[in-house]
């Protein structure tokens, strides 16, 4: 403890206090904490267009990212192409940016579904579409058992395109690459849904369902047409499907359900539209265990490979209707390995009555690592290379799909970095998440030589020696060059991208500032 303090430059009182390291010089044992995180390609959603234009965002300040709601990570823009494309190949991507932009500024990300039928359009696949010959039909739904006694659309006629239709086909396949050329492989987007086919985009068909029945055609058939659009036009874009495409009720392990098996071979994710929507009373005698979803076993089958989300019912109409339980919402995320869990309905709402249940939630949903362990030299030499070993625990429930990979960096007296290496053997994709009570450590040994020396090369250049001498001005003339200077500097740790770059929040104490850097220890350099 003594030689560790000593290399700290601290008081023993002020290590002891702040709780930041063990007993010994090599061995180090950060203090995690419970704090809620906000990272990349994970968290909560704020419904932002909720399949119209007024909600949920629209009673929000202008440029509100929601950092007073904790854990908020990702603006979920959800429209019908209706208003996107209200003229073939005029375009209002306006109604997406502009609400995207503060968020994307303030570091967080964008969710997109772009939807072709709707309760509250006649036309959510414009009407273009129609007039320019693809086929479609005219119907009535009836939503008073959700609604209550005047449902939004309930007594209008609403056109559902033949979802195979080649005209349809080639207008949205002209659409989705239009907005793949702005989108796809965006770090800024977070997923994009496969929202194509079916009421809201969940795969609910009306009138094409009853055309195809009379034809002798399942009518699931065209949908595999337009997940392979979608991996297409996305190919560098987290898609999701959406589990009633396949059948609100259809319980058949998804492995077993051929459009599942189709969206998991093409590499989608998965999302559970919606739960908390049924009270016991409403659902059947066999999922009365969690009558609040029907498909958690389905998460089971994406989670290894491609991210879950979990997306509530309208917050309103859930409490109302008595389906609404912040326990349950707390357990979905366990159940599904949830990745994303929405905030569908007025955030101040949400806030007002369930932010400790989504407080509780948002420690557990996605990735969480936990660093248990560092060992490393208290002193090194330039040039000589030496080990940090490491322990770790991914204590969410599910993986970081897209990677990380580890950084050691050594900062200077004024917080500048001055040497990082980073460790390309693993990659934090592959650390399990926790299940229950049981962790999967991983331990690493980090190979990484601080600088480097050389002699200064005999110069015959003449050019080059005069731009260098006369132009620039002399330099050391010790043959000898340290590319790191000798003295005490702050080890840290970081996971991001494999240039050393942070992006991954830890639930560390001691981050350098805001730069996802955390202090473990002090290293020596000679």
């Amino acid at each position: 403890m003594n030689r560790l303090v000593q290399l700290l430059g601290l008081p023993v009182a002020a290590v002891c206090a702040c709780g930041a390291f063990s007993a010994t010089a090599d061995i180090v044992r950060p203090e995690n904490t419970d704090e809620i995180l906000v990272n990349p390609d994970m968290g909560l959603v704020m419904f932002h267009y909720s399949n119209r234009q007024w909600a949920y965002g629209q009673l929000l300040e202008r440029g509100d990212t929601l950092d007073w709601f904790p854990g908020v990570s990702t603006i979920y823009l959800r429209l019908p192409w209706c208003l996107l494309e209200p003229k073939e190949g005029e375009y209002r991507w306006d109604l997406l940016d502009s609400y995207a932009a503060p968020w994307i500024a303030a570091g967080k990300q964008v969710g997109l579904r772009v939807t072709c039928c709707e309760s509250r359009y006649t036309y959510a696949t414009p009407e273009w579409v129609k007039d320019a010959g693809a086929k479609g039909w005219f119907f009535k739904m009836k939503m008073d058992k959700i609604f209550g006694k005047d449902p939004p659309g309930g007594d209008t006629d609403l056109w559902e395109p033949d979802y195979g239709d080649p005209v349809f086909l080639q207008k949205l396949e002209n659409f989705l690459k239009a907005m793949a050329r702005r989108y796809d492989g965006n770090p800024s987007v977070a997923f994009v849904d496969v929202g194509s086919v079916g009421m809201w985009g969940e795969g609910h068909t009306r009138a094409y369902e009853r055309e195809m029945k009379a034809q002798g055609r399942d009518p699931l058939d065209v949908f595999h047409l337009h997940y392979e659009l979608y991996r297409r036009v996305f190919p560098h874009t987290t898609i999701l499907c959406i589990d009633d495409q396949a059948g609100s009720g259809n319980q058949t392990p998804a492995c077993d359900v051929p459009l599942m098996k189709h969206a998991h071979d093409l590499g989608f994710g998965f999302r559970d539209d919606s739960i908390l929507v049924f009270t016991p009373d409403m659902v059947e005698e066999r999922f009365k265990a969690h009558p609040q979803w029907f498909h958690s076993a389905w998460a089971d089958y994406f989670a290894p490979s491609a991210p879950v989300f979990v997306e509530h019912e309208h917050y309103n109409l859930s409490r109302a209707r008595g389906a609404w339980s912040d326990e349950k919402l707390v357990e979905s995320v366990e159940a599904y390995h949830a990745t994303w869990l929405s905030l569908h309905g007025w955030p101040r709402e949400i806030y007002e009555h369930s932010k400790d249940a989504y407080a509780r939630a948002a420690r557990r949903i996605g990735y969480r690592f936990e660093l248990r362990e560092a060992e490393f030299p208290d002193e090194v030499a330039v040039g000589e290379p030496f080990a940090v070993k490491s322990k770790w625990v991914n204590v969410g429930v599910a993986r970081c799909y897209k990677g990380a990979t580890l950084a050691w960096s050594l900062l200077d007296d004024k917080g500048r970095v001055a040497w990082v290496s980073t460790d390309y053997s693993y990659d934090f994709r592959d650390a399990e998440p926790k299940k229950g009570e049981a962790e999967s450590p991983v331990s690493l040994s980090t190979r990484c030589t601080v600088g480097f020396k050389g002699d200064i090369p005999e110069i015959n250049d003449g050019v080059w020696v005069y731009t260098v001498v006369n132009k620039i001005g002399n330099f050391a003339s010790d043959k000898r060059v340290p590319t790191i200077e000798p003295g005490v500097y702050t080890l840290c740790a970081s996971l991001g991208s494999p240039d050393g770059t942070p992006r991954i929040a830890l639930p560390l104490k001691g981050q350098i500032g805001e730069s996802r850097r955390y202090a473990v220890g002090r290293i020596a350099v000679r």
